[in-house]
């Protein structure tokens, strides 16, 4: 891998250096970081299938980061290709049974980890842009 990656900087006489500054990097990987730890702490405060419902969300989150830290816009098209995906993903899932596993009630906590989740990893995916 990193024989080839030397080879196409080469060939594409591209510079070796980073052109975007630390922070931004560390703001990236503090959010990554960020997201996994809540999206795994989440699966000891709600259930899987909860879980999934949740992460289902994601394209919207990253469209409204995207608006905010990089002024995007979106089109109507893109925003109900957006609702339509969700739509389809939850009611797929709702279709199976949605118990509580092992005794496992559905917190508060577990909830906003997942919203802390939502906010973080659409924050990753749309500052890595």
């Amino acid at each position: 891998g990193l024989l080839f990656s030397l080879a196409m900087i080469l060939l594409k006489g591209e510079s070796c250096r980073n052109a975007a500054p630390m922070w931004k990097y560390f703001a990236v990987s503090f959010s990554n970081v960020g997201a996994s730890t809540c999206q795994y702490e989440a699966l000891a405060y709600v259930s899987f299938p909860v879980q999934m419902i949740a992460k289902s969300f994601k394209m919207i989150p990253v469209m409204c980061m995207g608006m905010v830290l990089s002024g995007k816009r979106y089109p109507l098209k893109d925003w109900m290709h957006a609702v339509l995906v969700t739509t389809g993903v939850v009611t797929f899932l709702l279709m199976g049974d949605l118990g509580v596993e092992s005794g496992r009630a559905n917190s508060t906590y577990g909830l906003l980890l997942l919203v802390a989740f939502l906010g973080s990893d659409s924050f990753t995916s749309s500052f890595q842009e």
